[in-house]
């Protein structure tokens, strides 16, 4: 009998202490702003020849407000509408040179800053799961606003947390397809696997499953019926038109844990496409040379913040934009021509 009251005590402060973990981690990355870095320059619509950019805002789920703008090209009129959802802690304006690229093909384009993210209000971020309800009500302002409602349906292309936030908004009437770059399987496993430092050292590591059961009861309490949304549920139960894209060499979204799966799971429906890079990483919409000239200067001036802090900064300003914002014209093309397909 005290066997078993050791064993059941041992169990309950296991739980509580990885529960306890999941509300740090939570804490930790969630309940905050993510206002972009201040060393960074943001691209605008300025910096593009050609590109119009109209100021534009919505309300989200609890009232707060998200801020963006309609991109459409100087040039012609657009055909087409795409709704464009950001990775997670960047804010639209880390994807201007996409954004121009999708504007520049014919496309208007409604991006905007997610709750709690650059301009746009809400106190906290919130949580990986409010990246579908912004989206839904983008969707609904599109379907609202009197130019855009005239092309009586729209694309919905994201990246990272952009991604995991379209795939698991393609059951809208409105939405003719979906193109998702390097997104996830469910919040709470990313968060797990980010907390536990997947892909560190470039090795997989098991016990971020353990995280998982706290993170879930965590986003039910937040979310609600909205919590817990997960990409392959969706996809698997989708008919739409979906281009899915990843890279082999993704430490982010770790690959096997995500895209992989994915893949797997997708295989035979015919309403999607996979597509996998094995020399690419997270970043898939810029070439090779770009992504690892990216990750080779963020990551110096990361190494040198803790030994030199003005040098960083510094370094900051040398950085050379055009060089590592090269996009891959052959994965740019593909996105265009998907999106092509389904709203002309």
């Amino acid at each position: 009998m005290l066997g078993l009251i050791i064993i059941l005590g041992v169990f309950v402060l296991a739980v509580a202490a990885l529960t306890l973990v999941a509300v740090v981690a939570d804490k930790k990355y969630f309940h905050r702003r993510y206002d972009g870095n201040p060393n960074l320059k943001y691209f605008t619509a300025e910096d593009f020849d050609g590109l119009r950019a109209e100021e534009v805002s919505f309300p989200s789920d609890k009232g707060q407000i998200l801020r963006g703008f309609i991109y459409t090209s100087k040039i012609a009129a657009p055909r087409a509408l795409a709704i464009f959802s950001h990775g997670y802690g960047a804010g639209h304006l880390s994807y201007t040179t996409e954004i121009n690229t999708l504007a520049q093909a014919g496309f208007a384009v409604l991006a905007y800053d997610g709750t709690g993210c650059m301009a746009s209000g809400g106190k906290y971020f919130g949580g990986f799961d409010q990246g579908p309800i912004d989206l839904r009500h983008a969707i609904r302002f599109a379907k609202e606003h009197t130019a855009l409602r005239k092309f009586g349906g729209c694309v919905l292309v994201g990246h990272s947390w952009g991604g995991f936030s379209v795939m698991n908004s393609s059951d809208d009437p409105w939405v003719r397809g979906v193109v998702a770059m390097c997104g996830f399987i469910g919040g709470a496993a990313v968060m797990a696997q980010t907390a536990a430092k997947q892909a560190h050292n470039g090795r997989a590591r098991f016990y971020w499953r353990l995280f998982v059961p706290g993170l879930l009861l965590i986003n039910r309490i937040k979310y609600g019926k909205h919590a817990n949304k997960n990409s392959i549920r969706s996809l698997c139960v989708s008919d739409k038109p979906t281009l899915l894209l990843y890279g082999e060499k993704d430490k982010t979204v770790f690959y096997p844990n995500n895209g992989e799966k994915i893949k797997c799971a997708v295989s035979g429906k015919e309403n999607v496409t996979f597509i996998s890079y094995k020399e690419k990483g997270h970043n898939v919409y810029l070439t090779e040379e770009a992504e690892q000239e990216m990750y080779r200067t963020f990551g110096e001036i990361a190494k040198m913040f803790p030994k030199d802090k003005e040098q960083a900064i510094r370094m900051y300003a040398q950085i050379d934009y055009p060089k590592i914002m090269q996009e891959d014209p052959a994965v740019m093309k593909l996105i265009v021509d998907f999106c092509k397909k389904f709203t002309e």
